[in-house]
């Protein structure tokens, strides 16, 4: 952990570039995959392409800040620490909407992801410090 913080804290750019492709995957994931999958895990459709409206914005977001390289670029990643945040808040509401149609499968998966999202979240709020 020490020696990954040191990485990403000599080399900030590319901590966008990890948050930028895991959005694309929760994106393709939200709106490609798990559609195909809606009776395991009982969220509505509608729901899972809400849902991946953000991971596409934030992933344009992150992986401009790695290629533009920006000078200030610990605001940039405390803007999109806190956005993840949000996604996590915006996911456990959609989560509580849909609680008695959603199988344990899909529980399990949003709660899971939420934890990836935040944990990485936690993770650039230290580096950007």
């Amino acid at each position: 952990m020490v020696d990954s913080m040191m990485f990403f804290k000599n080399n900030p750019r590319y901590i966008f570039l990890v948050d930028g492709f895991g959005a694309i995957l929760s994106a393709a994931l939200l709106a490609l995959v798990l559609p195909l999958f809606l009776n395991l895990l009982g969220m509505p459709l509608e729901t899972l392409y809400i849902l991946s409206i953000l991971p596409v914005v934030y992933s344009i977001y992150s992986l401009l800040c790695y290629f533009l390289d920006p000078f200030q670029w610990k605001f940039y990643l405390r803007v999109i620490a806190i956005a993840n945040f949000l996604y996590c808040l915006v996911t456990m509401v959609y989560l509580i909407l849909n609680l008695e149609q959603t199988t344990i499968f899909g529980e399990l998966y949003f709660v899971l992801e939420m934890i990836v999202v935040a944990g990485l979240a936690t993770f650039e709020l230290k580096i950007s410090n």
